[in-house]
């Protein structure tokens, strides 16, 4: 048992002791995980569009976008997090693309409920006004999670496809300092970049900031660049660095178990733009449709998958071998993604894996 997670888990605690219906459902989950050891669901991440004005060069997201699809429409959205919230969901990330180009943005996240809930966003601050971080301000959203690649504005404008980005990042960054919103970097690191996010790193500790440090998986845009993955040496380091950083996190860190792990599946699902249910949102395989099968039925069939109910001690999209090779690659044979996992062959054999998680 991990009383450093605990303690990452908590870090927002003098925001949310004023919310009792947040920490009551806070509570509710570390009694279901740690007394009646049952699986709890933590974390929804809904991707609510394919969109965005940056070209990242790792952009995990760049094949979302399905053609001919409907955008899951906000009834939906409200729909699957009502369900989410009966199997124990109290916290919600809008993802894309780039969520602010998304036209019901505000409404998305008044339907979350962010004064019951913890609710942010990643953004690419390029849309970022005044006007909606006072909005936001009003809903109860505290924090906000901020694109940043490198302290180099050159550099970090190259690396996210977009002139003038590092500016965007900075002004966001004084936005929310004045409207007291925290900020949370979440930073997409791979071998070359790891002394950019060592900076990055040491910047959020100097400004009052968290990081989230995400690590590139072969998927979208870096789809078949195996070489740049970590390994299971870096995964070892990586972990000094989270254990002697306070104000560093990533969801395997803060699980209800208070185990260090992949959360995919048990703790944390993700919602494609059209609705397909994955362990994440850097994961391309799908369990189903929130338009065609209740979120119930997807989630039970997510813990039977051998590969989630191993509940790897390290991120299982990064660091893996057997699953980057069985299921990460895989995704090149697909224009669009996530594709179903019945579609791939190792499935059959994994879906009756299943052993019980310690």
């Amino acid at each position: 048992m991990k009383i450093d997670g605990f303690k990452k888990a908590t870090h927002q605690i003098n925001k949310i002791r004023y919310r009792p219906v947040l920490v009551a459902k806070i509570g509710r989950g570390y009694f279901r995980s740690l007394v009646l050891k049952k699986p709890c669901l933590r974390v929804c991440e809904f991707s609510v569009t394919p969109d965005c004005q940056s070209k990242c060069q790792f952009c995990y997201a760049s094949k979302f976008y399905k053609k001919g699809e409907q955008l899951l429409s906000l009834e939906e959205i409200e729909s699957t997090w009502i369900q989410a919230k009966a199997m124990g969901a109290f916290c919600a990330n809008v993802l894309g693309g780039e969520p602010l180009l998304h036209p019901q943005f505000l409404d998305i996240i008044r339907v979350l409920e962010p004064k019951k809930h913890l609710i942010t966003f990643a953004t690419n601050c390029i849309g970022l006004t005044e006007d909606i971080v006072k909005e936001l301000k009003k809903l109860g959203v505290f924090l906000i999670n901020i694109s940043l690649n490198s302290l180099n504005p050159e550099l970090n404008d190259e690396l996210r496809g977009y002139k003038g980005h590092y500016d965007h990042v900075m002004r966001a960054v004084e936005l929310c300092k004045k409207y007291k919103i925290d900020i949370s970097f979440p930073v997409a690191t791979s071998k070359p970049l790891l002394k950019e996010t060592y900076e990055i790193v040491q910047y959020a500790k100097e400004i009052g900031a968290s990081v989230v440090v995400n690590l590139m998986c072969a998927m979208g845009r870096t789809e078949g660049e195996t070489e740049l993955l970590f390994d299971q040496a870096f995964w070892s380091e990586y972990r000094k660095l989270v254990d002697s950083n306070s104000h560093l996190r990533a969801d395997f860190d803060v699980n209800l178990t208070l185990k260090i792990g992949c959360p995919a599946g048990f703790e944390k699902i993700h919602f494609s733009p059209y609705g397909e249910v994955t362990g994440c949102s850097m994961n391309p395989v799908s369990f189903g449709n929130v338009r065609e099968t209740p979120l119930e039925e997807i989630v039970d069939k997510m813990r039977n998958f051998y590969h989630f109910a191993k509940r790897s001690p390290h991120c299982l999209v990064a660091i893996d071998d057997q699953y980057i090779s069985d299921y990460m690659n895989y995704a090149a044979n697909f224009d669009s993604i996530p594709y179903r996992v019945e579609e791939n062959e190792c499935y059959q054999r994994d879906r009756y894996r299943w052993s019980a998680p310690e």
